[in-house]
């Protein structure tokens, strides 16, 4: 009799790649928010552990206590920043929107005429330049207002979609907290690689997770509490400005200084020179120089002892280039979830590179 096993064997991957297939497109579109809860989960799962004794090692209500806790430091402060941006966009949209509606080509092109005398251009360049404005005063006008009401709903559209985004994540977080152990069990049983690798692979998932993670909230809780005393010195809205900069110190490089660059002007414009001064001290020496270049590395050295992670983690996450390209990347592909997503991407395909490495190390010529 013929034996099947060859045949058996060949269909049986032919029906695993056809479920893994399936679910990916099945699941799509919540697979950004699986993720992030996985990231979250997984970057505070020590936690959760520590937790877990003191419920009578009640595995629903421990994740239950860590779902909430997320949800209330994390996940709540964003979400009150975005709607809150999103409702002063509106304001201002709206305001620019009857501002536009009150406006006919001649009093425009008066506008535009005064603001290009201001231009430092010859007087015949200047000419041209209002005789133009003048003549198509009528399509710049309808331009922009189709432009502001564009933004204002992309701008609530987007809140909606994260509202959704949010709802979805803190749903699978429970479960990630809950049965997480379980799946990273199951996944070692279906995974052909030895438990070794399969070990190492989760681990370094795990200490990334826990270091980039812990370390951005970490800086970001610094210099948001930083702008928000100084902003509630300088009579400012402490509580946005404090919490604007703690989201945009995410982004590398420019980061913090989204917000208080322009902070900073308009303190100008009003005269407030005091005001501006400070602003610049503490958005450049303080958060740029202080927290950034000098806490954050010992930050991130202390979490890694804390979570007894190894110097292979270390450094992926201090290497500056890999760092900044893939959070650019991530922002890119996911928007500001990415912010999160591009570093531990980035960071696994390097320990799926070190796991080959490993694995085939007498293969490879190392001279």
């Amino acid at each position: 009799m013929r034996s099947n096993a060859p045949y058996e064997e060949g269909f049986l991957i032919l029906l695993l790649l056809t479920a893994i297939i399936g679910l990916l497109w099945l699941f799509s579109p919540f697979l950004e928010a699986l993720l992030f809860a996985m990231i979250l989960a997984t970057a505070t799962y020590t936690m959760y552990l520590k937790i877990l004794p003191k419920v009578n090692r009640s595995e629903t209500y421990a994740s239950a206590i860590m779902s909430t806790v997320v949800f209330l430091t994390v996940i709540v402060p964003v979400t009150y920043l975005l709607l809150e941006v999103g409702l002063q966009v509106g304001h201002i949209f709206g305001q620019a929107q009857q501002w536009l509606s009150q406006q006919t080509p001649d009093s425009f092109a008066q506008l535009n005429q005064n603001l290009v005398k201001i231009i430092p251009i010859p007087e015949e360049t200047q000419a041209q330049l209002i005789e133009q404005l003048r003549e198509n005063s009528g399509k710049i006008i309808k331009f922009a207002q189709d432009t502001i009401v564009f933004l204002v709903s992309g701008v609530f559209g987007s809140t909606t979609s994260f509202l959704t985004f949010i709802l979805l994540a803190v749903f699978a977080l429970f479960f990630f907290y809950r049965d997480g152990h379980r799946i990273a069990h199951h996944l070692k049983v279906l995974s052909p690689l030895e438990n070794y690798y399969d070990t190492m692979i989760m681990n370094r998932f795990s200490n990334l997770s826990s270091i980039l993670l812990l370390s951005v909230l970490g800086i970001a809780f610094m210099q948001g509490l930083v702008f928000a005393f100084v902003s509630w010195g300088l009579g400012l809205p402490g509580l946005f400005i404090g919490m604007a900069i703690a989201i945009t110190s995410f982004i590398p490089i420019v980061g913090a200084a989204l917000v208080w660059i322009p902070l900073t002007l308009v303190l100008l414009a009003q005269g407030n020179y005091v005001g501006a001064g400070v602003v610049v001290f503490f958005g450049a020496f303080v958060n740029g120089f202080v927290i950034d270049n000098i806490v954050r590395p010992m930050l991130i050295q202390k979490i890694a002892r804390s979570i007894g992670s190894g110097t292979d983690d270390l450094a992926v996450a201090n290497h500056t280039l890999i760092t900044v390209l893939s959070t650019f990347a991530g922002l890119i592909h996911f928007g500001m979830i990415g912010l999160f997503f591009g570093p531990v991407i980035a960071a696994m395909a390097i320990t799926i590179f070190d796991v080959y490495a490993h694995k085939n190390s007498d293969l490879l010529d190392r001279t």
